[in-house]
């Protein structure tokens, strides 16, 4: 398992926008894209963790030539 916050610093230093928000009942929504380009897909999830890992698998798949596809490329998806 990768560190969430590695995820979510390598998708920034990739210029990959995308943002994980959460409400007190314990539930985390990840989002990949951004309000100026749209919204590529979303997903609730139980943890911060898997929203982070969630986001890594959607980047990979949605900006495979990207630097992070690269790095994260490896069998996550």
């Amino acid at each position: 398992m990768t560190d969430p916050e590695q995820i979510i610093q390598d998708l920034h230093d990739s210029e990959i926008n995308g943002r994980i928000g959460w409400f007190y009942d314990g539930c985390w929504t990840a989002e990949l894209g951004d309000d100026l380009n749209g919204w590529k897909s979303e997903k609730t999830l139980p943890s911060f963790a898997e929203a982070a890992e969630w986001l890594r698998d959607e980047a990979v798949q949605r900006y495979p030539d990207s630097e992070f596809a690269k790095k994260y490329g490896g069998g996550f998806v």
